[in-house]
């Protein structure tokens, strides 16, 4: 299966399809959508019946070729193994001999269309903001340092130092030696970050997980540069013999996890910013909206301030929410809402 990479956008744009169609099939196949297969193959068949929709206008020939790609592709469907994956995206040319298959460790929108090109519009936008996760795994003696992106995880470096054992022997001999095993402990959790520090200037991670035991972490943060404590995502426990697939199912689930957070905040913010207009609505019509729309109802010449019949250069101000013909009328006086009385016009 393929890598989301520039390698692959690159080639997937440089498809020579000798002129036939090619299906582009995108579906979301996370399990908190789908939890049945049966419910993800009959909205694998409702993406399928779309692409054959599309290739209705299309000649005899086109339109066996993209009834071709919609066999394969439910067949493909069929034998997914969907642990760790909550996006698909297939391409297909049947007609060219050309296919195309993507599984993500991020939902895609469900898309599926026939056109002369593949559609890499939403593989464009997830390689560019896909974010990267470095595990580091830490323990008294030894560290393992992992980098995971797009659904993939490589192991970048093995870090061991020589911590000696424990010693066995009672009295001031084994006080000294103790706190030499410690000072080696010490030393080893310093290198550790360092050699964090100068991985992480070559290759930039976007989020750090740290895993060891609960004791050891506090210790070992404390040496962590700042750059890589504004990095860390999660703090948790893994043994050093963990598999690259733990690992990598430990760094899936932080990111949902962020990807979660990140949707509830916004959530959040777009119901805080709809309320504060509700509330801002529920109070110009009596105030100044109410205002506005009281002067757009009167003659232009009338309104306060304006050259006119009845309002020209030298015609008072109106203080707000007062009415200029009844200012006059009260010989340069009006009553001031919340004034408790009357208050002088400005002139």
């Amino acid at each position: 299966m393929a890598e989301l990479d520039g390698e692959l956008l690159r080639r997937l744009a440089e498809w020579d399809t000798k002129g036939g169609p090619v299906s582009s099939f995108y579906m979301n196949v996370d399990g908190k959508w789908y939890p049945r297969k049966h419910e993800l193959m009959v909205k694998g068949e409702d993406l399928t019946r779309e692409l054959e929709q599309q290739a209705g206008s299309l000649d005899k020939t086109a339109r066996a070729s993209v009834a071709r790609d919609c066999q394969r592709i439910l067949e493909w469907l069929e034998t997914l193994d969907r642990k760790g994956i909550r996006g698909i995206a297939l391409f297909s040319s049947s007609r060219a001999k050309l296919w195309e298959e993507l599984a993500l460790s991020r939902p895609v929108r469900d898309r599926a269309s026939v056109d002369e090109r593949p559609q890499v519009l939403q593989l464009e936008a997830l390689f560019e903001t896909y974010e990267s996760f470095c595990t580091v795994i830490v323990d008294r003696e030894k560290a393992r340092v992992f980098l995971a992106k797009m659904g993939r995880i490589e192991e970048q470096t093995d870090i061991f130092h020589d911590v000696p054992g424990q010693h066995d022997q009672g009295g001031w001999s084994q006080a000294r030696y103790q706190r030499h095993i410690e000072d080696h402990v010490q030393q080893h959790l310093k290198d550790v970050c360092e050699s964090l520090l100068r991985f992480f200037k070559r290759r930039r991670f976007d989020h750090l997980i740290l895993a060891g035991p609960s004791e050891l972490l506090p210790e070992f943060e404390r040496y962590l540069h700042d750059y890589l404590k504004q990095r860390i995502a999660m703090r948790t426990t893994l043994s050093m013999t963990a598999t690259a697939a733990e690992v990598l199912e430990r760094s899936l689930a932080v990111e949902e996890a962020i990807e979660a957070e990140r949707e509830r905040y916004t959530v959040e913010r777009l119901m805080a910013e709809a309320a504060a207009r509700a509330a801002v609505l529920a109070v110009r019509p009596a105030g100044r909206l109410g205002e506005e729309l009281f002067h757009l109802r009167r003659p232009a010449g009338a309104r306060a301030g304006c050259r006119g019949e009845r309002g020209g250069r030298g015609a008072p101000a109106a203080l707000p929410g007062g009415d200029p013909d009844l200012q006059r009328e009260r010989g340069g006086r009006t009553d001031h809402p919340g004034s408790g009385g009357s208050a002088p016009v400005l002139s």
